[in-house]
């Protein structure tokens, strides 16, 4: 009987490398989709890596320009 040899991190574990391109996506003003689909991950698991690690969302998907005005 063969058994399956268990995983030693779950497949949807983050790496260094996403967390970073996150940080740099949340940055530019990166809408939630095009995170999502960049990623590979959930509008609801970005959500919740952003807030894990102290990274603003609050930007996405808003232009400077309609920022300015609405200041």
């Amino acid at each position: 009987m063969i058994h399956s040899i268990r995983r030693s991190l779950p497949a949807n574990t983050w790496s260094t490398e996403d967390i970073r391109l996150l940080r740099q996506l949340a940055t530019s003003g990166a809408s939630l989709e095009t995170m999502a689909v960049t990623l590979r991950r959930t509008p609801s698991a970005i959500r919740n890596k952003a807030t894990m690690h102290g990274i603003s969302l609050r930007r996405c998907g808003e232009s400077l320009t309609s920022e300015a005005v609405s200041a």
